[in-house]
């Protein structure tokens, strides 16, 4: 079997992750009712699903890499990272720039722009949320989290290794966002300025035992072999769980405390991946799913835009269809339209992604690689080493 194939399902999971994050901002752009409003609210945490599939094709392609390129892995890794996000994020921060400015007439704070673009909109509390591109906190957080890749590889050689990790990460999380909690929020707020305390479940620190969990599920996936029929009850309880952890209050009410409603449904995610993965799922693992997953780092960034251009014109056809053909509003606002609606958002996020993927993304990833073979090498002084994850299609 060869390497995409066996491990196909991380992009089926990319595909999942990315249609639970259009759920929920869709369901804050349109309205939503009922069990599908409780269920789309839990859409946010697609971005947690994202973080365990990222650590575990980084651990898994530094692995690989880690004997081809030698003394030279740490700095391949580092270019090969940089060329695969940022050629489409600076293109979709541009983009969103000029749509504040030119279209909003909104002025942009240059403080966060520099922030979002030099990624460390991961811990800059101030930038992480409605700034340009929207969203673009994760992929802070993401970028902040390969710098300890290295350091991780080289110390996490086990699960149980990795267990130990994970355990450590979620006690300094719980030190710094609720034990000290007060004293981490006048230290960060002395060095910035004030911040919404709302704001500290988006950095690194809340989300680093996200990250552990891929760890755990890299060295689960190449150490620890389950049956298919374990694997069909990782299903049953990861899919039984998702759908019924809406509804358990305690979960959803976000405080800072141990057991975060991120932290549980990332535990959901690593057995719905071991499940996947185990059993060999064609209905859940198909190819559509997977073509989804390959361009969903463009249909994260698309997707926003997509959903202002449909609002507006969503907007529009309710005044008409209310003021001047004298429909009752009732008609646009109920689940049946939201669903229609999320449906045709993710078509043409994905028909608009596949576009920017293969015009901007495979771009930036080919220069990638044209920048390593011409300028490290075994004679350059641009060896500051490190590893790498594949394309992260």
């Amino acid at each position: 079997m060869s390497e995409n194939a066996k491990y196909s399902w991380v992009n089926a999971l990319r595909g999942y992750a990315i249609l639970l994050v259009i759920l929920i901002h869709s369901a804050q752009s349109f309205s939503v009712f009922d069990y599908i409003l409780k269920v789309s609210n839990s859409g946010y945490l697609g971005v947690q699903l994202f973080f365990i599939l990222s650590s575990f094709t980084l651990f898994n392609s530094y692995s690989r890499r880690n004997s081809e390129d030698g003394k030279f892995v740490k700095s391949k890794f580092f270019i090969r990272r940089l060329f695969r996000i940022a050629p489409y994020y600076y293109t979709a921060m541009l983009i969103y720039i000029l749509y504040r400015v030119l279209i909003k007439n909104e002025s942009v704070n240059i403080k966060n722009i520099v922030a979002n673009a030099t990624f460390i909109n991961g811990v800059y509390l101030p930038a992480m949320i409605g700034n340009v591109p929207p969203g673009g906190w994760s992929i802070g957080v993401e970028m902040l989290f390969y710098l300890f890749i290295p350091l991780l590889f080289r110390y996490i050689n086990s699960l149980k290794e990795a267990m130990f990790f994970l355990v450590l990460t979620l006690i300094l999380s719980f030190l710094i966002n609720e034990f000290y909690f007060e004293f981490t929020v006048s230290v960060v707020n002395s060095i910035w300025e004030n911040t919404n305390t709302y704001l500290f479940y988006f950095w690194l620190p809340n989300q680093f035992p996200i990250f552990a969990l891929g760890i755990v599920l890299y060295f689960i996936n190449k150490e620890v072999l389950f049956s298919f029929k374990m694997g069909q009850v990782f299903l049953i309880l990861s899919l039984g769980a998702f759908f019924i952890l809406p509804f358990v209050e305690d979960i959803n009410q976000y405080s800072f405390n141990i057991i975060k409603k991120e932290y549980v449904y990332s535990i959901v995610f690593l057995f719905f991946a071991i499940g996947v993965y185990t059993t060999k799922n064609k209905y859940l693992n198909n190819s559509f799913i997977q073509k989804i997953g390959i361009v969903s780092f463009s249909m994260y960034l698309n997707h926003f835009l997509l959903l202002i251009i449909l609002g507006y014109l969503y907007s529009g056809s309710i005044k008409f269809f209310v003021e001047y053909m004298h429909f009752s509003e009732l008609l646009f606002r109920n689940n049946i339209v939201f669903l229609i609606t999320y449906v045709i958002v993710v078509f043409l996020s994905y028909f608009v992604s596949q576009f920017t993927y293969e015009k901007v993304e495979l771009k930036g990833i080919n220069l990638g690689k044209q920048f390593i073979s011409k300028f490290v090498n075994e004679k350059d002084s641009l060896c500051f080493s490190y590893p790498i994850k594949e394309e992260e299609k």
